[in-house]
């Protein structure tokens, strides 16, 4: 799958703007490529022609509007 099917995928079933949801797609590769959720690993992967700083920055902002619940492993694992 390209970065395009992916964005048109995303763009389906998300209510975001355009530009957020190209970023959003760019972040998904770059998380797969680098097998890490270190930002500063990310940033460096990142496509585009934005500085290393620059990518790191739009990681940052882009994730604080998330809220993350941290799971306990029952929480998950189905009662096993």
């Amino acid at each position: 799958m390209d970065i395009y099917s992916l964005e048109q995928i995303l763009a389906q079933n998300l209510t975001w703007n355009k530009a957020r949801i190209k970023f959003l797609a760019r972040f998904l590769v770059a998380l797969f490529q680098v097998q890490t959720v270190n930002l500063a690993k990310i940033a460096c992967v990142f496509a585009g022609k934005a500085k290393i700083a620059s990518n790191y920055k739009k990681l940052q902002r882009f994730l604080r509007f998330f809220q993350y619940r941290r799971l306990k492993w029952r929480d998950w694992s189905c009662g096993y």
